[in-house]
């Protein structure tokens, strides 16, 4: 397995469309972070809005990457298929093997209204396989804030593509109090890639609190994980990714940001020996 950064590591340096800082980070300071740190893959996820750089930009960043012999993987969200079809194309133009895709579930519907939304993902999926297909790109739909495992692993089975899987995030699915390694289990018998990202729970006036960590200070037990990955036959890429709070001030938040990736990073190479 191989070790990389996934730009949500910096989502706040980056932002979202709730939060845009005045000078964000940019596609290119993301393969600057990976040269200085040695990490030879890189996730562009759907907070860097890949779908609206110019194909000039895109093609730029394909030199960069293919010069400093990064592996590039690509992240999507959303229902939209046109939008898929985008970052299909835009995946190709990386030369990404892998695109993530985060299937949006309103979860205020009833039963009825969340089968419906499990077939449409099915239904949407299976569409843009022909096309995945011709550019050779794999794609994972991710267990995420809005989406049960259950209900991942139903769309991975009625897609019934060996080239769609599952994208195995280690700290997504306890917003339904699913266990990590339970999620970990149901889904890396389908890995196309993974999200390692450690988190803790506190106890605030609002109730129970989740938030990120650096690896190896939290409740995951990567090792463990790793394990069942490796069990599964699973030999891709662990992504580096964080689930910070805000500080005060952007400036001390991009410092933390900055400080708790390196520290990711150290545990990942010393004690899960990814490289």
């Amino acid at each position: 397995m191989r070790l990389g950064i996934g730009s949500f590591a910096y989502r706040w340096s980056i932002g979202r469309p709730y939060y845009r800082p005045e000078h964000p980070m940019t596609a290119d300071d993301l393969i600057d972070r990976c040269v200085e740190y040695g990490v030879k893959a890189l996730l562009y996820c759907n907070n860097m809005e890949l779908e609206n750089y110019a194909d000039e930009k895109l093609y730029a960043l394909r030199d960069r990457l293919d010069k400093e012999g990064i592996a590039v993987e690509t992240g999507s969200r959303g229902t939209e298929r046109a939008y898929f079809v985008r970052m299909l194309e835009v995946s190709k133009i990386l030369g990404a093997k892998v695109m993530r895709i985060g299937w949006d579930m309103d979860r205020t519907a009833d039963a009825e209204g969340i089968k419906k939304q499990v077939q449409n993902g099915i239904d949407t999926i299976k569409s843009l396989m022909p096309l995945a297909h011709e550019y050779g790109i794999e794609i994972g739909i991710e267990n995420g804030k809005g989406n049960l495992v259950s209900e991942v692993k139903e769309i991975i089975e009625g897609v019934n593509d060996p080239a769609f899987g599952a994208v195995v995030d280690t700290c997504n699915s306890t917003v339904f109090i699913t266990p990590t390694e339970e999620a970990v289990r149901t889904l890396a018998p389908y890995a196309k890639s993974v999200h390692i990202k450690d988190y803790v729970v506190t106890l605030n006036s609002r109730g129970d609190i989740i938030t990120g960590v650096a690896l190896g200070k939290g409740y995951v037990d990567f090792p463990k994980m790793l394990e069942i990955l490796k069990e599964n036959g699973y030999e891709g890429n662990c992504f580096i990714e964080l689930y910070i709070d805000r500080c005060e001030t952007h400036e001390e938040t991009v410092k933390v940001e900055g400080e708790l990736v390196k520290e990711s990073i150290d545990y990942a190479r010393n004690v899960l020996k990814l490289n």
